[in-house]
């Protein structure tokens, strides 16, 4: 007993094993990617801690500017970092403030390149009417249709509003960003829930 106290005191003559945490999250060995390096004007980027399944939900929350013209969201795919080309969903708000789409509300997908609307009674709203002041909440949440392998549905919040929902074109499993760009001035919030 008196060498286990010497030894925890004094310190063990036994080399501790050396550990690379670069390679290992929790204990396993699963890698997460290097953190992005962001290609937007005033872009903040977020890697998933987890690849998403059935039930996971993301918010987040923040302020923009004062008379922002343009707030982006968007899930990125990618392996090791964000690939613009393959966009899983992307909500794009332009306020009275920009000169080409003035208060208007825009949700599309990108796929190998392809820019794809998404129509939706979204449409009938000006982007001024859903957010009201300088705060912005956006939530996701993903949900099967039917069973595993027929898709999953991706549901839009906006605040704490129901906003669209979209079938989702991208492997659930490929992605791994979130993304927010245009005229951020804090993100105050972001949250996961994973079931």
């Amino acid at each position: 007993m008196l060498k286990a106290c010497l030894e925890c005191i004094a310190g063990s003559r036994v080399e501790n094993e050396e550990v690379d945490f670069s390679r290992r999250i929790n204990g396993s060995s699963q890698r997460a990617p290097p953190w992005p390096v962001t290609q937007l004007k005033n872009e903040i980027m977020f890697v998933l801690p987890k690849q998403l399944s059935a039930g996971d939900q993301i918010t987040v929350a923040g302020n923009m500017i004062d008379n922002p013209q343009i707030l982006t969201v968007s899930l990125l795919t990618g392996s090791m970092s964000p690939d613009y080309q393959n966009i899983a969903c992307q909500l794009e708000a332009s306020f009275p403030a920009n000169p080409t789409n003035p208060n208007r509300l825009l949700l599309k997908v990108i796929q190998n390149g392809n820019n794809e609307t998404i129509p939706g009674d979204y449409q009938s709203f000006l982007a001024t009417e859903l957010f009201t002041d300088l705060s912005f909440k956006f939530g996701f949440s993903i949900r099967v249709n039917g069973n595993y392998q027929s898709g999953h549905t991706l549901e839009i919040y906006v605040g704490e509003s129901y906003f669209e929902q979209i079938t989702l074109k991208h492997n659930i499993d490929e992605i791994r960003f979130l993304s927010l760009s245009g005229d951020i001035a804090k993100v105050e919030g972001l949250e996961f829930k994973f079931a």
